[in-house]
């Protein structure tokens, strides 16, 4: 029998994953960047996502970093677990972990590398929606798996089970989130509908959806936060004002390939205090990124 679904909502780092100096996972630095995001009022947060370099790790790595830092979170916020993969056993297993371990939910990629039809998709996360009861939120990413869900298909899967409750929509068209919650919605009112570009997040909101797992709320979680706090209480002004700020920092995304990497040169500056190590294929972060960071965060007030 399924439990009853979390709802989701608010601000939600896809938190990246922090290496040591030989590539293995930095715990204290990990464990440290979670204590900064929760001080500063997220309402969730994301392991194992895009941001958090899940395809560099193995699924020993990726049950392991999701058990001890659920562990070390302890209920303070709702955690999500990236458990998608081009494997469904593997997905399945990862997802069936994530509830085993008290995670709140978990986050499905459709399988990249192969384009699949509507069809396809739905019996895939139909299937693994039958295999564990936990909350699962699709992760729409047309960028980087090549097949954009579209309204109709996640419509046709929100209606089939009543675990999948939201998705991540990181499409660089609003119009996509308008229309996946106006054709939702009539069906599906509890379904939970997330920007990721952070620059969609205020308009995002004003058509329905329920708030933003963004990039940059790694390093300003609180510009994202009170955005999302003011327009809740209708103080639209200053929801525009945040906003602004907010879009300002969008930049950041095409300082570095892939674009964590600027990120988490970020979170080195302004949590940190020291620069942590890389994993392969990703590198050492340079001095001119170094310095292009730095004068980034002076430029938006945040140092």
């Amino acid at each position: 029998m399924k439990r009853e679904s979390i709802l989701f909502h608010g601000i939600i780092p896809p938190m990246i994953t922090l290496f040591d100096q030989q590539g293995e996972i930095d715990w204290k630095a990990n464990q440290t960047l979670v204590d900064w995001l929760i001080g500063q009022g997220i309402h969730g947060i994301l392991f194992n996502g895009s941001s958090g370099e899940f395809p560099s790790l193995t699924i020993e790595e990726r049950k392991l970093f999701a058990k001890e830092m659920t562990a070390y979170v302890n209920g303070r916020i709702p955690v999500i677990i990236g458990t998608g993969s081009t494997s469904i056993k593997d997905t399945i297993d990862l997802s069936q972990h994530a509830e085993s371990i008290g995670a709140s939910g978990v986050l499905i990629v459709n399988p990249y590398y192969w384009q699949f039809t509507d069809d396809n998709l739905y019996r895939y996360y139909t299937t693994i929606a039958d295999h564990t009861s936990i909350s699962i939120l699709l992760y729409n990413i047309p960028l980087l798996t090549g097949k954009s869900l579209s309204s109709e298909l996640v419509t046709r899967l929100a209606i089939s089970r009543d675990n999948i409750v939201g998705i991540k929509d990181t499409i660089d068209n609003i119009g996509h989130i308008r229309e996946l919650i106006l054709s939702i919605h009539q069906v599906r009112p509890d379904f939970a509908v997330f920007a990721a570009f952070d620059e969609h997040l205020l308009p995002a909101l004003q058509i329905g959806a329920v708030g933003a797992i963004n990039g940059t709320a790694n390093f300003a979680p609180h510009i994202s936060v009170q955005l999302y706090e003011s327009f809740k209480r209708g103080a639209f002004a200053e929801a525009i004002q945040w906003h602004q700020k907010l879009i300002r920092l969008m930049p950041i995304y095409q300082y570095s390939d892939p674009f964590f990497i600027g990120v988490k040169e970020a979170v080195h500056q302004l949590v940190l205090n020291y620069r942590t190590g890389a994993r392969l294929p990703s590198g050492e972060i340079d001095q001119p990124l170094i310095d292009k960071i730095n004068h980034f965060l002076e430029q938006n007030g945040l140092k």
